[in-house]
């Protein structure tokens, strides 16, 4: 069974992977347009839309008439197959899609996302100091190995109180940015807390997705394809530096070594956090560029002694980040595999990892090898699956770069943004990842 998320809310797939279902994301892209005149109606057309669009997208054929009548248990068939379309074969995986949307109501007026700061600004100043309504329509397609599709809609309000907000409030929230991805132009989750007086229902649906409300009406789908949520996932491949390890240093001392004979850096550590990410080859090219060398006319040369010096430095004042072991010790006690995938030479990752970790402790370690493709490419994500014995649905990726994320998303795995590392949250949410955390241990939650 395949469980797909028809969304690019970072928020929605955080919810949706806390309560233990894998799943992975298509987005529609669809225009949405809703004539409706209730925020409970548009949320749950505008889901609708969504859903039918990506199962459209999955299936490659015209899946439902424009119109479907729902029957007395707010469940359809899928009607009659549409001219050039057809129903999917019986006997294929089964399918469940899920679409989602979520607005602001207050006095009648809807609010969606805000267009600009200014209309963010105008939205906040409408609910300082009063109540309104977060509505989240969710729209359920399930396509059945039997090759009939039926369909749930349904939505979740909730109320929300705010404390008064001054003008200088409303505008250094929205100076955040914060607001503008966001209906009604703010997030519970994030900053906009202190300012919230409470509320009255489910937290999660002013988050983006009401999931307990999900998993119960999607249940009996979800324990059919044996996704009840019991299983979790069974491995976690790591990124090395930045992620697993804190090894700026080592890289910055070999590359400025290997330049300084002609002629360029030394560089900042900010400098070289963007210089690294995708190979040892591209980082003396960027190095190289950074310095004026636009023809990477010293590439071969200062390569070939970077990697001398890195050979014999590359545990120079290297360290596991905090918080790293407790997290690798809570995966192992529970029977969880980990693995590492690095861009960095096979051989220098097999002695990082074995001196700060020891020998064996790492289920499958892969660097970079002469015949497998560097990340992004999910090639090492699929050599250490096959090692492993599982698939791509049953892994955590976790990364700090957006090389990490399209990697993961590659192979097919949830990925898993870190904020220790090498990059910032912008970078990872527009890489897409499924999740972003702050410290190791928040990682768990996904499991």
């Amino acid at each position: 069974m395949r469980v797909i998320l028809a969304s690019a809310s970072p928020r929605r797939r955080e919810l949706l992977a806390q309560i233990g279902i894998p799943f992975e994301v298509q987005v529609s892209h669809v225009e949405e347009r809703s004539t409706a005149s209730t925020g409970e109606k548009l949320v749950e057309e505008l889901s609708g839309q969504k859903a039918r669009t990506v199962l459209q997208m999955v299936l490659g054929e015209k899946v439902f008439r424009e119109e479907i009548v729902l029957d007395e248990d707010g469940l359809a068939s899928r009607g009659d197959p549409v001219p050039g379309g057809g129903r999917p074969a019986a006997g294929r995986e089964s399918l469940l899609v899920i679409g989602a949307d979520t607005v602001v109501s207050v006095g009648g007026r809807i609010l969606g996302k805000p267009k600009d700061a200014t209309d963010a600004a105008g939205m906040l100043a409408l609910l300082a100091g009063g109540s309104h309504q977060v509505c989240t329509g969710v729209t359920l397609l399930y396509c059945g190995r039997d090759g009939q599709t039926r369909q749930k809609v349904f939505h979740e309000t909730t109320r929300v109180d705010f404390y008064p907000m001054s003008e200088r409030e409303i505008a250094e929230y929205v100076a955040t940015g914060d607001p503008l991805d966001k209906a009604g132009a703010y997030g519970i989750q994030g900053l906009c807390a202190r300012y919230i007086r409470g509320i009255e229902g489910d937290y999660n649906n002013v988050v983006g997705l009401p999931v307990g409300r999900l998993y119960q009406e999607a249940r009996e789908w979800l324990e059919e394809g044996n996704l009840s949520g019991a299983g979790g996932k069974k491995a976690v491949i790591f990124d090395l530096d930045g992620t697993l390890s804190d090894s700026i240093a080592s890289i910055k001392y070999s590359c400025d070594l290997a330049l300084a004979p002609f002629g360029y850096g030394p560089y900042s550590v900010a400098q070289y956090k963007y210089f690294v990410g995708d190979g040892a080859a591209n980082l003396v090219k960027r190095a190289l560029a950074a310095g004026g060398d636009d023809t990477l006319a010293h590439f071969e040369e200062a390569y070939a002694l970077y990697r001398r010096i890195f050979q014999e430095n590359c545990m120079y004042q290297v360290k596991p980040y905090e918080g790293i072991r407790e997290l690798l010790a809570f995966l192992k006690e529970r029977g969880v595999a980990i693995a590492v995938l690095s861009n960095k030479p096979h051989a220098e990752t097999v002695h990082v990892i074995e001196t700060l970790f020891g020998e064996g402790y790492f289920d499958v370690i892969q660097g970079q090898q002469e015949g497998l493709a560097i990340k992004p490419s999910p090639e090492g994500v699929f050599r250490i699956l096959d090692r492993l014995g599982l698939v791509a649905g049953e892994i955590l990726y976790l990364g700090d770069t957006a090389t990490d994320m399209c990697t993961g998303k590659g192979a097919g795995a949830f990925t898993v943004g870190a904020l220790w590392g090498f990059r910032h949250r912008k970078e990872l949410e527009e890489a897409h990842a499924d999740a972003i955390i702050a410290k190791p241990m928040e990682l768990v939650r996904f499991l």
